[in-house]
């Protein structure tokens, strides 16, 4: 996969979250009338309606620029050198940096990932206490 077809993908998939999350933040407010949801649910729109142009700006860009040549010019031969830890000193600052780099993608991909599950896990707590309290509404009272 190019590098222009997984950042479509990518722009596409946050543009359905960003309407997805604004249309519960909506149905939310609707339902339950508290403030919270719709300004979460408001800025996810606002977030979609702008990946919407942005990815309309990326695409217009890169028309000129094909799958199939993008994959050319990343199969050409090209000139590196490998860095500290392929040469076997795993004890060198390039290495530390490396390390360092590795550790700090770590930690940013798990709060992200953390944020998400959270998120969905308030969503499904906050359902079933809502569930048990239009239950409670329904039941009789002798």
């Amino acid at each position: 996969m190019s590098l222009k077809a997984f950042h479509l993908i990518f722009v596409i998939a946050s543009i359905l979250l960003g309407l997805g999350v604004g249309g519960w933040g909506v149905q939310e407010y609707r339902t339950h009338g508290e403030l919270g949801p719709l300004v979460i649910g408001i800025i996810f729109f606002a977030m979609g309606i702008v990946l919407f142009f942005y990815g309309r700006r990326m695409l217009k860009k890169t028309k000129d620029i094909g799958y199939l040549a993008l994959a050319a010019m990343f199969m050409l031969e090209q000139n590196a050198s490998a860095c500290a830890a392929c040469f076997g000193e795993s004890d060198a600052p390039m290495a530390d940096g490396m390390n360092a780099g590795i550790f700090t993608l770590l930690i940013v991909v798990g709060g992200t990932l953390a944020g998400i599950a959270g998120f969905f896990i308030y969503i499904i707590r906050r359902g079933a206490r809502m569930t048990s309290l239009e239950l409670e509404e329904d039941s009789p009272t002798i």
